[in-house]
């Protein structure tokens, strides 16, 4: 795959996300889409410029632990032990995009395997189940008493906490981004469809944005 190829498949990741640049949840998904766009499209001679890519990944890097620190004050077993393990699926196919985009970086000639390298990741993580879980716990769609939504659950404690109510929704808002960054990635990298994707995300980007300011307008101290 020639780098030709690469900048229009990054062009079309870049579509993909057009949605969510209007959405505040989503604002830093177009950014990183751009920047990785101009990694691949810059000559193979010149120095690329990853200072905006490191500002970026670093400033989920401090939204992560400081939601590391709440949590760790958070006694909810339940609903941590249930999702803990889709949030990991997430995070570690973050990781793996960020890993392409390095490796992009260091090596521009092994496109093609870096590409190969993420798709099989993904998979393995089990594609988008760990997001699709996460949306529908969320908005409590399909779910029976028994699987109560995390929002649900954090309002049934925190009603009384507007502040830490704020950084649980912070915290979720997190695991979309690296879910919904990922998801655009992969989308482009196996040429699928990226009308479908736009199509789908985009009602549940609303509905997300919707149930966390509806939580929130529940807590005392509005």
């Amino acid at each position: 795959m020639d780098k030709e190829t690469v900048v229009i498949i990054l062009q079309g990741m870049e579509k993909v996300s057009s949605f969510a640049a209007t959405n505040p949840l989503f604002d830093i998904v177009t950014a990183v889409v751009k920047v990785t766009k101009d990694l691949v499209a810059k000559d193979l001679t010149q120095d690329l410029d990853t200072q905006q890519l490191g500002h970026i990944h670093a400033k989920l890097e401090s939204i992560s632990k400081t939601n590391q620190q709440i949590l760790k004050q958070i006694h909810l077993n339940e609903v941590n032990e249930k999702y803990s393990k889709y949030e990991e699926y997430i995070k570690h196919q973050y990781t793996a995009l960020n890993t392409m985009v390095k490796q992009f970086n260091n090596n521009p000639e092994g496109r093609e395997r870096y590409m190969k390298d993420f798709q099989e990741v993904y998979e393995r993580d089990k594609d988008t189940l760990a997001l699709d879980t996460y949306y529908r716990s969320v908005i409590k769609e399909n779910t029976t008493f028994e699987q109560r939504g995390l929002l649900e659950v954090y309002l049934e404690h925190y009603k009384q906490n507007r502040d830490v109510m704020e950084k649980k929704c912070s915290q979720l808002a997190h695991v979309f981004r690296m879910g919904l960054m990922t998801l655009m990635a992969y989308t482009v990298v196996t040429e699928d469809d990226e009308v479908e994707v736009r199509e789908k995300w985009a009602p549940r980007v609303k509905k997300i944005q919707a149930k966390m300011d509806e939580a929130l307008a529940q807590c005392e101290g509005n």
